[in-house]
C-alpha cells in the first residue's frame, strides 16, 4: 500500500515555504496522485512563482519519480459523482479522494485539514 499526493503538497516541494524539504522527500518516495492534482500544482506554482516554465519543468520532474500518476477519465469522474452526497469536499478534491479510495491508499497527504475524518487518514508530511 501507498499514499495519495495532494497538489498543496506538490506545490510546497516546489516553493519557498518551512514544508519544502518535507515536501520533496515525500515526492521522491512511492506515492500516488492523479493528473488533475498535476494540473492544479502547475497553475498554483506558475502562479506563486510567476513563470510558466518554471511551473512546468517542476510537474515534468515528477514524471521521473517514484510516482504512480493516475489519469483523470470517465470512471474516476463517474465514481466520484456517485459519492458526491456522501462527504463535504468540492469536486475537485473529491476526485483526488475518491482516486485514494480506488487504489487502496493507507494515508492521503495533504496540508487541507477537510480531509480529516474519513476512512483515509489524513497527514502531513
Amino acid at each position: 500500500m501507498t499514499h495519495f499526493i495532494d497538489a498543496n503538497i506538490i506545490v510546497k516541494a516546489f516553493t519557498e515555504n518551512e514544508d519544502k524539504e518535507k515536501c520533496r522527500i515525500s515526492l521522491s518516495e512511492k506515492f500516488i496522485t492523479n493528473s488533475l492534482c498535476l494540473v492544479e500544482a502547475y497553475h498554483a506554482i506558475s502562479i506563486i512563482k510567476n513563470d510558466k516554465i518554471y511551473a512546468a519543468n517542476a510537474i515534468k520532474s515528477i514524471f521521473k519519480g517514484e510516482g504512480i500518476i493516475i489519469e483523470l477519465n470517465k470512471n474516476l469522474l463517474f465514481e466520484s459523482f456517485k459519492r458526491i452526497g456522501r462527504y463535504e469536499l468540492n469536486i475537485f478534491d473529491l476526485i483526488h479522494y475518491v482516486t485514494a479510495l480506488i487504489y487502496n491508499c493507507h494515508k492521503f497527504l495533504s496540508f487541507d485539514r477537510h480531509f480529516d475524518d474519513l476512512e483515509i487518514t489524513r497527514s502531513e508530511p
